[in-house]
């Protein structure tokens, strides 16, 4: 009996369209973010009354490159998922510590979105309603593996 399993079309296909269209929403976020001037202002008026000693044009500068960076960071975890289960799917198999891992670092990633408690914003809805779809079809591959290991 192998340890590992196949993954199957129908998992790497949801998995690859919801990774992609989760990364394409947190771009539009990140877009709106840094190019709206009244987010931009309410930032920097917080930031003056923390007592820092920028110009205006430097602040800005600093506020593109923390929302670059916060973008990349909410981006790493669905990027890897799509890239490591498509050579998962053509390369290599898949088990149960592929499913753990992966539905661990989904669940990081969800919460790291949360906390940023952007209720007003419709994408950071859709961005925690995909990671829940991602995470649920992870977990679903621990079924395709314990159906692989009966046979």
């Amino acid at each position: 009996m192998e340890s590992t399993t196949k993954l199957p079309k129908l998992q790497l296909w949801i998995i690859l369209i919801v990774a992609s269209v989760l990364i394409l929403f947190m771009s539009l976020d990140t877009l709106i973010k840094v190019k709206d001037i009244t987010l931009y202002d309410t930032w920097y008026n917080e930031m003056i009354t923390s007592e820092n000693n920028l110009s205006y044009d430097d602040a800005f500068s600093v506020y593109v490159t923390g929302n670059t960076a916060v973008y990349f960071l909410r981006i790493i975890v669905p990027m890897a998922l799509g890239i490591h289960t498509y050579f998962a799917y053509s390369k290599i198999r898949i088990n149960k510590l592929f499913v753990f891992i992966w539905v661990v670092l989904l669940i990081g990633n969800t919460a790291y979105i949360a906390v940023t408690r952007e209720y007003h914003s419709l994408l950071y809805y859709i961005n925690l309603i995909l990671h829940g779809v991602l995470i649920v079809t992870v977990l679903s591959l621990s079924d395709v593996i314990n159906q692989h290991k009966i046979k």
